[in-house]
């Protein structure tokens, strides 16, 4: 999503807002760093005890399972940020449609 150019709009090629797109990523990268960060422990806790590997292996099990379990978590973050974001963006758009079509009604008599 950051190799994404604008049209000069201030938004995505999308039609999201750029500060929005980058909100979302950015969400998106912390969720999954908590989850790698969780993913590495739990895989390193039961390298070492379920299947009792040495320090070396423990360490680069629990390394590996983090990055990849963190870049796919923050993947699947990501298309579910972006997708609540169409979403509203949707929302809002077919909200002002309807507010621009039926205006409020006049309260003037003649």
């Amino acid at each position: 999503m950051a190799a994404e150019t604008t049209n000069g709009a201030g938004e995505s090629p999308r039609g999201l807002p750029i500060d929005a797109v980058a909100r979302a990523t950015r969400e998106a990268q912390r969720d999954g760093i908590f989850a790698g960060l969780s993913a590495g422990l739990v895989s390193a806790i039961l390298g070492a005890r379920l299947f009792r590997l040495n320090r070396n292996a423990i360490i680069l099990c629990g390394v590996v399972t983090g990055v990849v379990s963190g870049y796919q978590f923050t993947q699947g973050f990501l298309a579910a940020n972006m997708i609540r974001l169409e979403q509203e963006k949707a929302r809002l758009d077919k909200q002002a449609a309807e507010q621009l079509q039926d205006p409020a009604p006049s309260t003037t008599t003649l």
